[in-house]
């Protein structure tokens, strides 16, 4: 059989359309023997040809073809992976309401939208440890894509083969082996816009001896990652102000400071009027304001409360902060990927292995400067003997008391922008043998793995004694005019004020032993009665802590504050050490009923030392009448623990960015009202019963080839969750109050004093889609041509989240953590020809309904599709050498307008779950092979 005609033979099966491009600018001689190899979904060892599942297949010479260097680029590609908030930016707003402030610059996995946390994901076969800090998912940082060979992609729930977490699927990265030389690589690539954003890789694989000659072989690769940061005002689209089009940010404060109704300060409780023949009192004036004049000093804006449901009194001259600009739009990264294997032939039918992974990323979270407003409590308005003391009677506001001192909300520029360090260190030593005992196929292995990653204060974050107490001196200036700066002896004192050093840190642990024998059980009239059965026991660690001693996060400025309070620090609370024990058996047959239909039953059972046991069944059939059809499909259950930051209570405080109605207190809008516009403090806490999360699903399938080297294939898939496990965001218990009432504590005055929030058992959910793809490979006196598709036709996600709610259809809507798009592709045209070969690539996501901001008078709007197209070329004219160039976002497409408020989902003007910050880039790669 040639070697395309076995790629065609692999696409038939529905391996993935990708399969057929590993072999499309080739041809040899003919192959003496097909070898049974093990794929991802099952653990029986057979004929590549054969299977049951939709495993998706790409290589790294495809991966190279379309300028693709990180796991999280491929999988922002694929239709099959969520739109949700799981890379770096998406999780940059540590004060979100659905964000988890211990992703610490990780990107992740979420197959089928479910979540990072349902999706598994492998090196070699085997599990790597979670994040350090979160515990949750893996880091796509801590897999060394310079020494992937092939990437596996089971589109199906596997719970029955590997564990409790595949029920979204399973990506398996398969590393090189056996090499001998050398492989040098340098990547560049840089933004055509001016700004930042550049990134550098260099990377340098090599091994040595043959495994089947000199019965060895060792292999180990470096790669070294070094990346920019893109700033929002490198970018024309990240404006949060375009009131136009009803996107304004939702804050009160200003770099220079709006003066607020305090009682027994200049601008009283009841505030003031302004200028003549206007009765209305004012409770929020900014003198920059007065002038039409907000934007006059950076990321300035005026306040827009028509957009926001907010009265005219406390609002009409108040001047806001452009905040979501000032957001990061890429994060500035340095990190490496070791990777060193021993492979030895212990004799013709016994291998063993040793392998050493690590990873280290470094990174940072850059956010919009902090904010607070003084009290009278702390002592800390600004006096009246102050150098700065701004006399806004001058400036016709009538009732303002210059001997007075005067209460004021601050975005705090002068002190910098928040930034927090992220490392993430992870390591992973494994061992093994495999091989054969007679007709019987057998592996065992034995791996240790951990994860520590920490964040650090940078910059940007003030102790609030400190704070305190620098304020009451008057010498900052909280009014700094346009083209004027803070003195330098003000300067001093805001940098004696700051907080920096180690926040919190986390380490996530694992040890597996694990073994499985297959082969042969007994011959049918169809066939052999294939089996496998195998074991894999697991103890799985967790321990999370703030720094002993250094920062306690606070959300205000307080007369009692302690000399280690923070203000708006990211804070959780100490875990203590966790572990959990998993002791597992599996079996999987495949049977051969007759000709052309062979079954795969799987049985898994499971022992979790903390959240009890689980039995989870599979049943898949594989159907082919002919050459041209071939039929697919499964059945089976799934079933996932909590996390151990999901089962951990956290009392860390967060504040809230944006105003909320009290609607007891505040049953009508009043300026005077302090409950019409209260910030509130809320947690977003663990849950020490939370119950383990159950799915059915199931696939079924049709592959068609029509012709030699053509085929189409379609996929529907479902999965339904019991005991969903689901975090619970403040604006859902914000805007539903009434359902969710008892989230709400009071004080012994009625006001609320912290809202709890976090994670749930939220009822259940229901997810269906298709997956579709062909692939065509044409020979032509022109070259060789290649085409391919790949998508995901989204028809259903609905969830509740409670038991006695409605199932909402969140398809095509607007959502806090995962956008369940209609449509999602990726298409591609490739061409080769002696030293030449090009792909072009069309990525294509669907729109969606912006955010429901109806509720303040806006009315829906629907998210533009978003299409961009990558197009690389690349020549091996010169010895041993590969040069490859091309254009990430050809036609440098901006992101889709979208009016969110950027205080639920990060993003000004824009959502980085969808868009692109980078717009057209230049991409250079050069690969130098010593042979």
């Amino acid at each position: 059989m040639k070697l395309n005609q076995l790629a065609r033979s692999l696409a038939l099966v529905g391996m993935g359309v990708h399969v057929a491009g590993m072999a499309w600018a080739q041809s040899g001689p003919e192959v003496k023997k097909v070898e049974r190899v093990e794929v991802t979904g099952s653990s029986i060892k057979r004929l590549a040809s054969e299977g049951a599942l939709p495993v998706q297949i790409i290589s790294a010479a495809e991966l190279n073809r379309k300028g693709i260097t990180t796991a999280e680029q491929m999988l922002s590609q694929m239709g099959v992976n969520g739109t949700g908030a799981d890379s770096a930016v998406a999780n940059n707003n540590v004060f979100g309401s659905d964000t988890d402030r211990l992703t610490g610059g990780s990107a992740n996995a979420n197959l089928r939208g479910l979540g990072p946390g349902s999706t598994l994901v492998l090196l070699n076969g085997r599990r790597v440890s979670t994040h350090g800090m979160s515990g949750g998912a893996v880091d796509l940082n801590a897999i060394p894509m310079a020494a992937v060979a092939r990437v596996e992609v089971l589109k199906d729930g596997a719970s029955a083969i590997y564990g409790t977490d595949a029920i979204g699927g399973v990506i398996n990265f398969i590393l090189k082996k056996d090499m001998q030389g050398v492989d040098v690589g340098v990547n560049f690539s840089q933004p055509l816009e001016s700004g930042g954003g550049t990134k550098r890789r260099a990377s340098i694989t090599g091994g040595f001896g043959n495994l089947d000659r000199d019965r060895f072989n060792v292999l180990a690769s470096l790669a070294l990652d070094k990346d920019d940061i893109l700033r929002g005002n490198e970018r024309s689209w990240a404006n949060g102000f375009q009131p136009d089009r009803y996107l304004s940010p939702d804050s009160s404060s200003h770099p220079f400071a709006n003066v607020i109704n305090v009682a027994n300060t200049a601008l009283g409780a009841t505030g003031s009027t302004v200028g003549s023949g206007d009765a209305t009192r004012y409770t929020r004036i900014n003198a920059l304001s007065l002038k039409g004049s907000c934007d006059a000093i950076a990321t300035g804006v005026q306040y827009q409360p028509q957009l926001w449901n907010a009265s005219a009194a406390a609002n009409r001259y108040l001047c806001n902060t452009d905040y979501g600009r000032q957001y990061m739009l890429a994060p500035p990264k340095d990190a490496f990927n070791l990777v060193t294997r021993g492979s030895f032939l212990l004799s013709d039918s016994h291998t063993a292995f040793v392998e050493l992974t690590a990873s280290r990323t470094e990174s940072k979270a850059e956010l919009t400067p902090a904010q607070f407003s003084t009290t009278t409590a702390a002592g800390n308005h600004y006096p009246v003997n102050g150098p700065h003391y701004l006399n806004l009677k001058s400036a016709g506001v009538n009732d303002f008391d210059p001997t007075k001192s005067i209460a004021y909300r601050w975005r705090m520029q002068d002190f910098g922008n928040r930034v927090i360090g992220n490392v993430s260190d992870n390591q992973r030593l494994a061992t093994g043998l495999d091989g054969d005992i007679g007709a019987y196929a057998y592996k065992l292995g034995l791996s240790t793995a951990k994860a520590k990653a920490w964040s650090d204060l940078i910059d940007g974050y003030a102790y609030t004694a400190k704070l305190n107490e620098a304020l009451k001196t008057g010498l900052i200036n909280p009014w700094v005019k346009p083209g004027e700066k803070q003195s330098q002896a003000a300067m001093d004192l805001i940098e004696s004020t700051k907080a920096r050093g180690r926040l919190m840190g986390g380490e996530t642990t694992l040890t597996q032993f694990d073994g499985s024998i297959s082969g042969g059980l007994m011959a049918l009239p169809a066939g052999s009665l294939d089996f496998a059965a195998g074991f894999d026991l697991r103890r799985e660690g967790y321990k999370f802590a703030p720094e002993p001693g250094a920062f306690n996060c606070v959300s205000g400025l307080s007369s009692t504050a302690t000399a280690t309070d923070v203000l708006l620090c990211p804070g959780n609370s100490a875990i203590g050490k966790q572990s959990r024990d998993i002791k597992a058996l599996y079996a999987e047959l495949a049977v051969p009923v007759f000709k052309g239909l062979d079954l795969q039953l799987a049985l898994r059972h499971d022992r979790y030392s903390d959240v009890g046991s689980t039995t989870n069944p599979k049943i898949a059939f594989r159907f082919q009448p002919n050459e041209m059809v071939l039929l697919r499909g499964s059945v089976n259950t799934g079933f996932k623990a909590p996390s151990f930051q999901q089962l951990a209570p956290n009392t860390a405080p967060l504040l809230d960015t944006s105003d909320w109605r009290d609607p007891e207190l505040c049953p009508t809008v009043s300026a005077s009202n302090p409950n019409c516009t209260r910030r509130l403090d809320y947690i977003v806490t663990g849950k020490p019963d939370l119950k383990p999360e159950k799915s059915t699903q199931g696939t079924i399938g049709i592959v068609f080839s029509p012709l030699r080297d053509l085929s189409f294939y379609a996929d529907y898939w479902r999965v339904d969750l019991d005991e969903r496990l689901r975090k619970l965001t403040l604006s859902e218990v914000k805007n539903n109050y009434a359902l969710f009432k008892d989230r709400f504590a009071r004080d012994s005055s009625g006001r609320v004093s912290l809202v709890t929030t976090g994670w749930e058992n939220a009822a259940d959910s229901s997810t269906k889609g298709l997956d579709w793809g062909g692939s065509y490979l044409f020979k032509h006196s022109s070259g060789t041509w290649r085409a391919g598709v790949n998508g995901t036709y989204m028809i259903s996600h609905k969830e509740r989240a409670l038991e006695n709610q409605p199932l909402q259809e969140l398809v095509g809507q607007f959502a806090l953590r995962t956008l369940y798009l209609r449509n999602k592709l990726s298409a591609d045209i490739g061409w080769a020809r002696d030293n030449w070969a090009a792909t072009l690539t069309t990525i294509y996501k669907s729109g969606y309904m912006d955010q429901d901001m109806t509720r303040y008078g806006t009315p829906r709007r629907k998210i533009n599709d978003y299409t961009t197209a990558n197009l690389f070329a690349s020549y091996t004219g010169f010895k041993n050498t590969t040069i490859t160039a091309g254009l990430n976002n050809l036609f440098d497409k901006a992101p889709p307008f979208t009016y969110h408020n950027v205080d639920d989902v990060v993003g000004a003007g824009w959502d980085p779950r969808v868009g692109d910050p980078f717009g057209r880039t230049l991409s250079v790669s050069v690969n130098y092979s010593f042979r």
